[in-house]
């Protein structure tokens, strides 16, 4: 997407869905005509803030042939021991991914669900420590209506926040067939047609014109 990026090893740790990740890989591959991914994908989730858990990891990330530049925990809450409204919880959990940071020289993706209602949703879910002790925190806010799906900056420590990118989903079908004798489908994630984006743009300029209208309607005094 015309971004400076530098290559490396990715290991990804996923607590669940790996059949429908195992789909979305093969749907990437394809679309990008990629034949070979520098990447590792865990069979199943544990308790990383504990000694057990993270000495698993740990020792896992050394058997490769080489150090991850980067390393995804997906979800946040298979990987957490504990309660993740708890902010001594969340302590141990960002000690572990620090440690695994410092140890391996890479970066440490946290992938987390927002608060259910509607006044978090632009927030992670449970203990404020979380938000607290992130360098750089995004949002993915959902489509629909002719929308496309809102790629957000929320926090960045030490660099300024970037404009929000914007993506939909491709439908893609596979060569597997499943139980039924159907082909297998699955989406690919795309940058949004620009003109989709303008669209959306424009819309809510034309709903920040009406609210801006009826305010000065109101009698409300400029200050």
């Amino acid at each position: 997407n015309g971004h400076k990026v530098r290559d490396g090893a990715v290991v990804y740790l996923a607590g669940e869905g790996h059949h429908g990740m195992r789909a979305r890989l093969a749907s990437w591959k394809r679309h990008h005509k990629v034949d070979h991914l520098n990447m590792w994908l865990s069979k199943a989730g544990t308790d990383l803030n504990t000694a057990e858990g993270y000495n698993k990891v740990r020792d896992s990330l050394y058997q490769l042939p080489t150090k991850p530049a980067a390393v995804v925990v997906d979800t946040l809450h298979r990987f957490l021991a504990g309660d993740e409204n708890s902010s001594q919880d969340a302590k141990t959990m960002i000690d572990a991914c620090g440690a695994i940071q410092q140890e391996f020289g890479c970066t440490v993706l946290l992938v987390h669900h927002t608060g259910v209602s509607e006044d978090s949703q632009h927030r992670a879910r449970g203990s404020s420590a979380w938000k607290g002790a992130l360098d750089l925190e995004f949002s993915v806010v959902p489509g629909g209506d002719d929308k496309p799906i809102e790629f957000v900056q929320r926090k960045a420590k030490d660099s300024e926040i970037i404009q929000p990118h914007y993506f939909e989903i491709e439908r893609h079908e596979l060569d597997w067939i499943d139980e039924d004798g159907e082909r297998v489908s699955t989406g690919v994630l795309v940058a949004a047609d620009k003109a989709e984006v303008l669209k959306v743009n424009k819309k809510l300029g034309e709903d920040i014109a009406v609210f801006e209208k009826a305010w000065w309607a109101s009698g409300c005094e400029k200050v």
